[in-house]
């Protein structure tokens, strides 16, 4: 999932032992956050099958399974000191081309509003990726994957309007899954590849662990900074998910910066959706069983 609100910011949370192995320089105030993100997991009592994935920022190496769907539709919310960003509804649909590929293609639909002025609404960029999982242990034991994403803009009016920034960008990140005691720890780290504006770095760690039979929580740590420097972001945010039936889950996660609301960063983000799960190839089988 990639962080929504406008365009020009990136991706994920962070990962401090695989960025320092990739010479990624972290902010002081994430690791000033981590003891608490653990500490707050630590309270948590049940066996873990946490991820990333929405509604969070960072993601992981599952996939939807072999001829699976996964169509996650949500609304999402940021709040700056004078600017509001929304994205109502984004469309997150995703596939299982096999038990280790994943296809996905993701839009939002925009709302942008300041104090004072206007307020303006249009189609965001689309995301389109393929996840591939290259390595994996088992469930309990270690996963990794690559999940090269393809941003680009709609043909709307969203860029003569300001409400997206003009250009295509290319991620590349690889993502973990690893079972450590009783959770599950998800980090990622990845490269935006783009003009010099919109090149950055992105790393993130997700931690957390099953609460009951149908309750999931989880934390996030979430860091991207630009390689010129125009735009940093350090945010914690805290959500899970809700199993509501065998098709339906739903999907929560609010959060805020570890920094000033002067650095640009947003007092407060959260996300709120419904997943939808169903197998083309579950149906098929049932079929043909049931067939003379």
């Amino acid at each position: 999932m990639k962080p929504h609100g406008l365009e020009v910011k990136s991706k994920i949370s962070i990962a401090a032992i695989l960025a320092a192995l990739l010479r990624v320089k972290l902010p002081i105030p994430i690791f000033a956050a981590a003891p608490g993100l653990l500490v707050l997991m630590a309270a948590l009592s049940l066996p873990s099958a946490a991820q990333g994935g929405p509604p969070f920022i960072g993601d992981d190496p599952g996939t939807p399974g072999d001829g699976s769907f996964e169509i996650n539709v949500a609304a999402y919310a940021e709040r700056h000191p004078t600017e509001r960003i929304y994205n109502a509804p984004i469309l997150d649909a995703n596939y299982g081309w096999g038990p280790r590929i994943q296809l996905k293609y993701q839009a939002p639909y925009l709302v942008d509003g300041t104090d004072g002025g206007p307020t303006r609404s249009g189609l965001g960029k689309s995301l389109a990726g393929v996840k591939w999982r290259f390595y994996d242990s088992g469930e309990d034991g270690l996963q990794i994957s690559t999940y090269p994403q393809l941003e680009f803009n709609n043909p709307t009016s969203s860029l003569q309007r300001g409400l997206v920034d003009y250009g295509t960008r290319f991620y590349l990140p690889i993502e973990m899954t690893k079972k450590i005691g009783p959770f599950v720890v998800n980090p990622e780290v990845g490269y935006w590849f783009a003009g010099s504006k919109g090149a950055a770095w992105a790393t993130g760690l997700v931690v957390g662990r099953d609460v009951s039979k149908k309750l999931e929580l989880d934390g996030e740590l979430y860091d991207t900074a630009n390689t010129n420097g125009s735009n940093h972001w350090n945010t914690l945010d805290g959500g899970g998910r809700y199993k509501l039936g065998q098709h339906f889950v739903l999907l929560f996660m609010a959060g805020r910066s570890l920094r000033g609301p002067t650095s640009g960063q947003p007092q407060f983000f959260g996300y709120l959706g419904m997943q939808f799960l169903f197998s083309v190839k579950h149906k098929k089988e049932n079929t043909s069983e049931t067939s003379p």
